[in-house]
Formats: C-alpha cells, sequence, structure tokens
C-alpha cells in the first residue's frame, strides 16, 4: 500500500492551555506515529516540541513566541504554514484544532464542539465573530470534517449547512501512563485527609457546572464522613472569554461550612489523575456542555461508577453505564451521588457497564477510521 504523506496543523496548540484537544491530538498522533503506511510531519510551537519530545522528529518548528499568541499565530498559519505546506508534496493535511486557515492541500478539520454557538456568553464578541467565520470557511475548505461524537457532528451540519461529508471519529482510549512511585506518594500527598471521595475533574468555566455539583454535596455532606474533590485548571481564558469560576465555588463551599470537605487540587499531570481514578469512589460530572466528555470514558475504564449530566454529548458517552441527571436538578444529583456511594449492586453494575462501554472505544478503530479519512481524501485529489 501507498505511503501516505500528511502533514498536521498543531500550531494552535500550546500545551496546557487548550484542555482536552490537546489530549485528543496526542492520544491521535501517538497511535499514528508508529503506522507504516504514513509519513507524518507535524507543524508545531516550541513548546508543543518541548513538552513532548517523543514527537520531535516528526516536528518543524515555527517561528511562534511562547504563550497564546491567537493573532501571530493566524498570521503564521496563512504565511509561513501554507507556504510549508505548499512546498512540502503532501497527500493531505489535518487540522487537529477546528479551524483551517489555508488550503494548499486536501485539508481534514477535526471539530470538537460548537459552544460559542450554545453559550455564547462565555465568549467575547470578538471571539464569537472570529469563531463562527473562521469555522464556516474551514467547513467550505475541509474535504472532510471530522467530529468527536455525533452530537457534534449534528451540530455542525445544522449549524453550518455547506458542511461536506462529516465523520464521527471518537477519542481514542489508550493504555493509561503508569504512575511511578513519586506520582503516588505526590497523590497521597494530596490526599492526607481524604477519605472516601467524589472525583470532578474539570476547569473552573461556568459551564462545567461546579455550583449545582456544590448545592447537590451540601444536601449529605454533613451527615457522612465523603469529601469532593475537584481537579482542574482555574479555567482563565483568551480573547475576553469566560472568566475562571474558582474562586465563586470556593466562596459556595464556604458558605456551606463545607471547607473541610471540598478539596481544590488544581491542574495536575496525568499520571497523578489516572492515580485518583484508581481510589474515587464516585465520579461526578455535571457538566453542562461537553463535545464528547473524555473524563468520563477514562473513568468508566478504571471501573468508577459515574454520575453524569443528560446533557449534549454525555448522554451518548454513557448510554445505561452510568446515571444520567438533569444539570440543573440539585436533589437529582444528591440522590444519585449517594446512591452510587451506599448502594453496592449498582456500584458494581455501573462499574462493570463502564468498563464494557469504554472498551467500546479501543484505539484501533478510531486511528483506522481516521486513516481511511486520510486515504479517501489523498484519492480524490
Amino acid at each position: 500500500m501507498t505511503r501516505l504523506r500528511v502533514a498536521v496543523n498543531l500550531l494552535w496548540c500550546v500545551p496546557g492551555v487548550v484542555g482536552g484537544t490537546e489530549r485528543y491530538a496526542v492520544d491521535l498522533l501517538n497511535a499514528l506515529r508508529g503506522r507504516d503506511d504514513l509519513a507524518l510531519t507535524l507543524f508545531a510551537t516550541p513548546e508543543f516540541t518541548g513538552r513532548y519530545p517523543e514527537f520531535a522528529r516528526h516536528c518543524i518548528t515555527a517561528p511562534l513566541p511562547a504563550g497564546r499568541h491567537v493573532v501571530r499565530r493566524v498570521a503564521v498559519e496563512h504565511s509561513w504554514l501554507a507556504l510549508r505546506l505548499r512546498s512540502g508534496d503532501f497527500d493531505v493535511v489535518h487540522h487537529l484544532g477546528g479551524l483551517v486557515p489555508t488550503a494548499p492541500v486536501p485539508a481534514v478539520v477535526t471539530i470538537h464542539d460548537l459552544q460559542y454557538l450554545v453559550y455564547p456568553r462565555n465568549f467575547s464578541i470578538l471571539k464569537r465573530a472570529y469563531l463562527r467565520a473562521a469555522q464556516g470557511r474551514a467547513v467550505r475548505r475541509a474535504r472532510v470534517v471530522c467530529t468527536v461524537s455525533e452530537f457534534t457532528g449534528r451540530h455542525v451540519r445544522a449549524a453550518f449547512p455547506a458542511a461536506g461529508r462529516v465523520v464521527v471519529i471518537p477519542p481514542l482510549l489508550l493504555p493509561p501512563p503508569e504512575p511511578t512511585d513519586a506520582d503516588r506518594e505526590a497523590v497521597d500527598a494530596l490526599l492526607r485527609n481524604v477519605g472516601t471521595f467524589i472525583l470532578y475533574p474539570a476547569a473552573f468555566y461556568p459551564h462545567k457546572n461546579h455550583r449545582v455539583l456544590i448545592e447537590a454535596f451540601a444536601r449529605f455532606a454533613h451527615r457522612r464522613a465523603v469529601q469532593l474533590v475537584f481537579t482542574g485548571a482555574a479555567g482563565a481564558g483568551a480573547w475576553g472569554s469566560a472568566r475562571s469560576t474558582e474562586s465563586e465555588i470556593r466562596a459556595l463551599a464556604a458558605r456551606h461550612r463545607l471547607n473541610d470537605q471540598v478539596k481544590f487540587f488544581g491542574h495536575l499531570p496525568r499520571p497523578h489523575l489516572v492515580e485518583l481514578y484508581r481510589r474515587a469512589a464516585v465520579l461526578a460530572f455535571p457538566s453542562r456542555f461537553e463535545g464528547f466528555g473524555l473524563p468520563v470514558l477514562e473513568a468508566m475504564a478504571h471501573g468508577v461508577p459515574v454520575a453524569a449530566a443528560r446533557a449534549a454529548a454525555l448522554p451518548e458517552l454513557v448510554g445505561d453505564a452510568g446515571l444520567l441527571v438533569d444539570p440543573d436538578d440539585i436533589l437529582g444529583w444528591a440522590d444519585a451521588l449517594e446512591r452510587l456511594l451506599d448502594d453496592d449492586a449498582e456500584r458494581c453494575r455501573c462499574a462493570d457497564a463502564g468498563r464494557r462501554r469504554a472498551a467500546e472505544f479501543a484505539a484501533p478503530r478510531s486511528v483506522d477510521r481516521q486513516v481511511a479519512v486520510y486515504r479517501e481524501v489523498a484519492e480524490r485529489r
């Protein structure tokens, strides 16, 4: 079989800043780089190359400074990247960040979600206008639009009727990194005064709905030995997007006298999060909007019983492998969490069903779908 020459645009990917899209990209590239039928070239920032040295031999580093310089990055994509693509003799270019800045080579684009259309208040007027215009161009320029869920696929088709072929390629479920002794010791230190705990790993943005989880937890926390653990970055966005809500959530926990039972661990390295999955009693995921919901998939793979919001892509992901609750139903959340804490039969059912559901996202399926898209686009060149 002919070896495909695939370019990947990673100039948007600032490690530690762009959230779940970084994980999606890195996991996909880790799976693709070992294939004999592909020749990968990654166009990346110096920060990406430094953070992921395993990709160094595939990378061409862009002339970009450190940090999230959006305007400069867009300019580099339209000039430096376009020139490199034209001179590189590539069969296809994959824009993993949701936008297609230039199209001198047949393009594939991955769109993770269209949150700015559903929760516009989370974005500045400038950013909303830019995303609407840029993603409209992206779906027109791309030969194939990839989405991470059927939910996002339907949303793309409705918002952009001009979109051509839309293909769902969910995130890959790769074996997690094994925590080292140092990782386990670090988590031991975090959990020194923590016993049974409910875990919610999410950055502090308004749509992540931490407030409802605090209100639900307050309904039963004072009468039982259980704690609530939050992990995730403060969530302050670029371009005037939604401010972090962490300070508001801390204040709400204090008003409910939950300071000793609600823990804020911040952004953690992935091996630390893996160790937390292994120790958590329950994963709560009340987010109002997710294009997919990767932490839910990871928790199910670890056998953690899941309670998730009946919203956006989460019902599609969870199915009957967990409990689904209306995102604003405080009493419903309290009931679901106590049920998973107390009902051993339900805990076992959700844990077993979650493992089976997670197994459906085995990496080879998504990788094969992605490579098939590359071949389809290259053959139509």
